[in-house]
């Protein structure tokens, strides 16, 4: 009896988390894709990744120390679509989401030689720069704060597709509302104690500060129209 409920109590974990985890192939994996409800993620190496990858990609290699805190970053509210080479990488990877509160996970069973093999397009680049992003102490910040009325902070990373996306808006509405309000583009590891104090847990993140309080919070992308708008308000 007792080896029968300590078999049922090792199983469930097991359940569960394959529940979650979706092994699919290549045709399956690019509909879901374009669907446009999740996150891609090339879990490669850089080299990998400039090579050819799937359009929209974030890429965070699963061998960096860091993955699992960049991981972390994702918005796990999302379905998330992993691949590598061959899936072996993405799998692990996508066990290890599945394990830490990402609802549902899709595996490119066969990576993306499966992808390839298929015909589907993918895009290559040179990524790998240095990073030069402004890093602000939390005392910096609250300088900022006190001599500024409204101040808008974007948290990103420069593996994050939706931030990628954003970049340009947010650079637009920095000219846009220069001399007027304060937009900050703040690289969430060089301003890892910022983001900290700030709660802030994901990427991309909006943070909208007031007379210094914060007064508005979005958790993920948003579109430029929408964000002008809301500047257009304060």
């Amino acid at each position: 009896m007792k080896q029968k409920i300590l078999f049922f109590f090792l199983f469930i974990p097991y359940t569960v988390f394959s529940q979650q985890l979706e092994h699919v192939d290549a045709i399956k994996f690019k509909s879901l894709i374009e669907s446009g409800e999740g996150i891609i993620l090339d879990v490669r190496t850089p080299k990998e990744v400039a090579n050819g990858h799937i359009a929209g990609t974030s890429a965070i290699n699963i061998a960096d120390p860091g993955f699992t805190k960049k991981a972390g970053l994702l918005p796990k509210e999302k379905p998330i679509y992993v691949y590598c080479l061959t899936g072996s990488r993405s799998a692990k990877a996508g066990q290890w989401m599945v394990q830490n509160g990402f609802k549902k996970v899709y595996n490119l069973q066969k990576g993306i030689l499966d992808w390839n093999r298929n015909g589907y397009p993918v895009e290559k680049s040179e990524d790998a720069v240095a990073n030069t992003a402004t890093k602000y102490t939390n005392d910096d910040f609250n300088k900022i704060l006190k001599s500024k009325k409204v101040v808008l902070v974007s948290f990103y990373a420069p593996w994050c597709a939706p931030c990628k996306k954003m970049e340009p808006d947010i650079n637009k509405l920095i000219e846009k509302y220069k001399g007027k309000i304060e937009i900050i583009k703040a690289e969430i590891e060089a301003n890892d104690e910022l983001a900290k104090a700030l709660k802030v847990l994901t990427v991309p993140t909006l943070l909208l500060f007031k007379k210094e309080k914060q007064v508005w919070r979005n958790d993920g992308a948003m579109s430029f129209d929408a964000l002008d708008a809301l500047l257009k308000k304060q």
